[in-house]
């Protein structure tokens, strides 16, 4: 498969001029800062802020946003070969009292120390970075970046890489505590970016996977995990089967768990000896494998505490895709249809770092949103693009994380499903512009119920939007599911500057509302998540490790 027609790659003047300068956002910023945002550009030059506040902050928000992503994309003067190799830097915008505090640390995990003491990288990357010949032997583990997502529940501050434990940080100093195997509940030693939330039973659900290895007779396993707010492991629903040899992200209804089994990991005997004599990694090895299924995987839920042996799980065929991040789900009334959405990678994706602007072959094979309905009884599984953004080139989608796991109704035009106002009905996008594959300039809202698009185009790169319910926790039952602020953090490119971008997630192509401005860059990072909690003093933090 081709580049969709109706998304253009980049032009000759945008390769030689843009995308360069965009590149620069993934620079090394090796300083950990602190500091309270200045009121104005004028407070910041005279004072020890390293940012300040253009506009007015929104009455009514308190909390603290939190972003995780690469701070590194060069090791003691070793580049890597991907962003995805770099080690995790933490930061935290403390929003109290009118103003704004900020704070970055990196993730103190054991590859990240070793090398800070040995001053060379040691360590070998999944994305095919490889430390320097002549350096003495290479350690055997991978690196551990920990630096995918970063989220709080029940007094922890968790950083994840899908591949490895979490690591715990002390949510007011960012510190790095340890890493953290939740209780011993994590028997697979992995813990996946990703949650979601059940409003009405207030518990927080993460998966957590280890791939099949052909060559060693091992079968792919993953489990799906729910806590309460002690971090007391209240269901756990171990799977197995054939092809499901990955879950960066995964979906939840009330009756139901919906994951991707990618045609794109390939666990194959060859494929794992090409490993193992360094000849490949797991990130240079993904790509369409044309041997490998793609299915959409639906897992019973189950209503009771404990460990659900022998779930019902269904599998439906689906087209050959890869897909990172899920939007929104839908559960029919009867239990027996579901409808979603994702950002869909074609069959040409790779996770070559083309023109060092995005994760992947972005300009060749644009990832776009598209609809799956499935009928459990009937058996069938029907794949549509959105409709309104067939053109939109985008990755990243994010929603009201209060309105994750309700019984739905209808996503727009083609649903077989009835609608109901508890449905959630907004997802938002980190895009292109309209009909662009890169740079992601733009943040986009898509209305299910209307199939219409706002979009906001800033001046430079964007990532995640992070949705910031006004109500908070009560969201979940009260006022329109798109009351509240979008936080974007902005690359800006010919200024070298990084900037926190807050939007009115009701009036997006209004823009920014206030503008968080840095003096200085801070990486373009993955995912972040918004608590209303404001540390302010010391809490209590266990690592079990």
């Amino acid at each position: 498969m081709t580049t969709r027609k109706a998304i253009r790659g980049p032009t000759e003047d945008e390769v030689r001029r843009l995308l360069p300068a965009c590149a620069r956002g993934w620079e090394n910023q090796e300083e950990e800062f602190e500091f309270w945002f200045a009121a104005d550009e004028a407070g910041a030059a005279t004072g020890a802020a390293k940012g300040w506040i253009e506009g007015k902050l929104p009455d009514g928000l308190k909390g603290t946003f939190l972003r995780n992503g690469p701070g590194v994309t060069e090791v003691y003067g070793t580049p890597l070969k991907h962003p995805i190799d770099g080690d995790g830097m933490v930061c935290a915008l403390s929003f109290s009292n009118g103003g704004v505090h900020f704070r970055s640390r990196y993730v103190r995990s054991r590859s990240h120390e070793d090398e800070k003491r040995a001053r060379r990288m040691l360590y070998p990357g999944q994305m095919g970075s490889r430390p320097p010949k002549g350096g003495g032997k290479p350690k055997k583990a991978w690196r551990d970046p920990s630096h995918t997502n970063v989220f709080y529940w029940g007094g922890k501050l968790l950083t994840c890489h899908e591949y490895a434990l979490p690591h715990a940080l002390h949510p007011g100093s960012l510190e790095t505590v340890g890493r953290d195997d939740l209780n011993g509940t994590l028997d697979l030693r992995t813990l996946s970016a990703h949650f979601r939330y059940d409003p009405a039973q207030d518990l927080l659900a993460v998966v957590s996977f280890r791939p099949g290895v052909d060559a060693f007779k091992l079968a792919p396993q993953v489990r799906l995990l729910e806590y309460d707010r002690a971090w007391n492991l209240v269901r756990k629903t171990p799977i197995s089967l054939p092809g499901l040899n990955y879950a960066h992200d995964f979906l939840m209804t009330p009756n139901y768990y919906i994951l991707h089994m990618t045609p794109f990991v390939n666990v194959s005997a060859d494929a794992t000896r090409a490993i193992l004599e360094g000849k490949s990694s797991p990130g240079e090895s993904m790509r369409w494998h044309p041997s490998c299924p793609s299915k959409m995987v639906v897992v019973a839920r189950g209503k009771g505490r404990g460990v659900q042996k022998e779930a019902r799980v269904w599998q439906f065929e689906t087209e050959p895709c890869h897909i990172y991040h899920f939007g929104t789900a839908f559960e029919s009334e009867d239990g027996e249809k579901l409808s979603f959405n994702a950002c869909c990678n074609p069959e040409n994706f790779t996770m070559d770092w083309q023109y060092r602007v995005f994760l992947a072959n972005t300009g060749d094979a644009p990832g776009v949103m598209h609809q799956y309905d499935i009928d459990l009884p009937g058996g069938t599984c029907k794949r549509t693009v959105v409709p309104g953004l067939a053109e939109t080139s985008c990755e990243f989608p994010s929603v009201n994380p209060f309105r994750h796991c309700v019984k739905g109704g209808e996503p727009g035009a083609g649903s077989r499903l009835k609608a109901t106002r508890d449905a959630p009905r907004f997802f938002y996008l980190m895009a292109g512009a309209e009909g662009v594959a890169l740079p992601f300039s733009d943040v986009v809202k898509h209305d299910l119920h209307t199939n219409q698009n706002t979009r906001w185009h800033s001046n430079g790169v964007v990532g995640e939007p992070c949705f910031i319910p006004r109500l908070g926790e009560a969201s979940a039952a009260y006022g329109a599911e798109d009351d509240g602020w979008l936080i974007v953090q902005v690359y800006v490119p010919f200024e070298h500057r990084t900037e926190y971008v807050i939007l009115d997630a009701q009036c997006v192509e209004k823009g920014p509302v206030c503008r968080l401005k840095l003096a200085m860059h801070i990486p373009i990072s993955f995912h972040g998540t918004f608590t209303h909690n404001v540390f302010t003093h010391p809490e209590p933090v266990v690592s079990k490790l």
